[in-house]
């Protein structure tokens, strides 16, 4: 097994990684708690875990539509009608979005609950369960007069008791989800480690094949360059903002049912954006577009949308940002052969050009 602090002060914790370890680190929690458990999870815990006395459960479907106040609310709910005081731990059990919606739960009832977040996918391991970021999507209209959801623009940090991530786990996620998974470790990779990026590449059919061994130390390499950056940046004053590369894109993407598109496809498809910024405002060499766009097909990975939308449904979007300061867009875009930056001003004819250059029109 292996293990990632995130240091944090009187706030630090531990992430576990290794296979079949979910039952035995599960055994150890004590006392009331509240286990939020993803539909899709629920039928591969088996005999994992009981519930009785103190312990309630409560599944939920997990999708970005349903990532939002009201699944907060049941939770809440449930909580109360169980008698669930502060001395409960939230333990929430899943991918992205049940780690969101339950550590959003647990940052607010009674003002505050400890939170246990056990990652199931690759993409939650390797990012959404490290460093205490908790939110739901909110309504949005668009030009057309349709409603989306603006990704994460309500949350709260609240750092979990602890991470288990059972590597085991992953071998029932489907191709395209491991996929979405691996967008988020070559997104690691891109800000200055090369030695992931060099790890991803030559591993892609054993990453792909979900090989345990491989996988194990896939995500410990990932999950310690976000432990690393969390432990200086805990609320995303300075350096966490460079964990968001390519996100401001994909992010604008993801919403648009037109294009069908999961997170981590849309991530996929915004690094590649990111780096034709930053191609047309000089700051990597000729060849880093193709070398990324080469990396990310590969690894089965989409590097522009199949579906034409206007470049201003995006940058209407992007204008929402979490990040943007003074009404100014900021992105996080690549620098040299292995960096990011934080970069504001980018001008909207730069910002149009790299989305042209993923399939907007």
């Amino acid at each position: 097994m292996n293990c990632v602090q995130i240091e944090l002060g009187d706030r630090s914790y531990e992430m576990q990684i290794g296979p079949s370890i979910l039952k035995k680190m599960l055994g150890d929690v004590q006392g009331p708690a509240m286990f939020v458990v993803d539909d899709n999870v629920m039928p591969l815990l088996g005999n994992v875990i009981s519930f009785g006395g103190e312990q309630t459960l409560m599944t939920m479907f997990a999708s970005e539509t349903n990532k939002t106040m009201g699944s907060v609310e049941k939770i809440w709910d449930a909580m109360l009608n169980a008698g669930h005081d502060r001395e409960t731990t939230l333990v929430a059990i899943g991918g992205g979005i049940v780690g969101d919606v339950g550590g959003f739960a647990a940052a607010t009832y009674m003002r505050g609950v400890e939170l246990i977040q056990v990652p199931t996918t690759l993409l939650a391991m390797v990012d959404a369960s490290i460093g205490g970021k908790t939110g739901v999507n909110t309504k949005r209209t668009r030009s057309n007069g349709s409603e989306i959801m603006g990704k994460n623009l309500a949350g709260a940090f609240w750092q979990p008791k602890k991470v288990i991530a059972d590597i085991q786990m992953l071998q029932s996620l489907d191709a395209r989800q491991l996929r979405c998974g691996i967008a988020e470790c070559v997104k690691h990779a891109m800000l200055g480690n090369p030695v992931l990026l060099t790890f991803i590449e030559s591993n892609a059919a054993a990453i792909l094949n979900c090989e345990l061994e491989v996988m194990e130390e896939l995500v410990f390499q990932s999950a310690s360059i976000k432990a690393k950056v969390v432990s200086r940046d805990e609320r995303e004053g300075g350096e966490r903002a460079l964990l968001n590369l390519g996100h401001t894109f994909a992010h604008a993407m993801e919403p648009m049912p037109e294009l069908d598109l999961l997170h981590g496809e849309a991530v996929s498809i915004g690094l590649v954006a990111a780096a034709c910024c930053s191609e047309a405002l000089g700051m990597v060499g000729v060849g880093f577009v193709d070398h990324m766009r080469e990396v990310l097909t590969k690894l089965g990975l989409p590097s522009r949308m199949q579906t034409a939308l206007p470049v201003s449904e995006f940058v209407s979007m992007m204008k929402l940002d979490k990040k943007n300061k003074g009404g100014q867009m900021r992105l996080v875009l690549p620098e040299g052969d292995c960096g990011a930056v934080i970069t504001d001003g980018v001008d909207l004819e730069t910002i149009s050009l790299a989305l042209r250059a993923v399939g907007a029109c």
